[in-house]
């Protein structure tokens, strides 16, 4: 089985595939910000782009910066789906990064959150266009990653930076990479 990664600097999906390649998956990716995909057949995309920042108020952010964003986070996967679907074998399975939970607000996060709403809003309809693809959200839970340092960075803009810390210090409970990896077989098996 082969699984193409856009957006393999993550640390979630550096995990996922080092257990992929364990389990005796070929694995091949592309850096975050890349929208570009290996030129390879497919049973599994992977794409997980994504960037918190701009972190602070909507009306705070730069709008440039808020933009980019927004294009990281929606337009970048969506374009490494469109290069990849050519070679995607039969029966395959396209598995975008979930991002927040859209039930709840994000206060500070919007052009993440708004980047990701995209995503959301198009796995339903995906699936429906071209039923003979999986098109999945996976919501791996609260994982101690680099990305917490974004919103580290952000200090006082950010509206959750007293739970980040409590993440990155290890006082908030997290998810293993080795519960990570168990809802990502769920996930593509389903």
């Amino acid at each position: 089985m082969r699984c193409i990664v856009a957006g393999s600097g993550s640390d979630i999906v550096k995990e996922l595939t080092a257990r992929l390649l364990l389990d005796g998956w070929e694995v091949e990716g592309t850096s975050g910000r890349s929208i570009t995909v290996p030129l390879e057949t497919w049973d599994v995309l992977i794409v997980a782009q994504g960037s918190l920042e701009p972190i602070g108020k909507f009306f705070d952010c730069p709008a440039e910066s808020w933009w980019d964003s927004v294009c990281v986070n929606a337009m970048f996967p969506l374009l490494c789906v469109r290069q990849a679907w050519p070679r995607r074998n039969p029966g395959a399975t396209v598995v975008f990064i979930g991002g927040p939970n859209l039930k709840h607000p994000t206060p500070t996060y919007t052009a993440y959150r708004a980047g990701k709403a995209v995503i959301h809003a198009l796995v339903e309809t995906l699936g429906a266009e071209y039923p003979d693809t999986k098109f999945r959200l996976f919501h791996p839970g609260t994982v101690k990653t680099k990305i917490h340092y974004q919103t580290i960075n952000a200090g006082a803009r950010a509206g959750n930076f007293q739970r980040v810390m409590g993440i990155v210090n290890g006082i908030e409970k997290t998810v293993s990479h080795d519960q990570v990896y168990e809802k990502f077989k769920a996930l593509i098996r389903e």
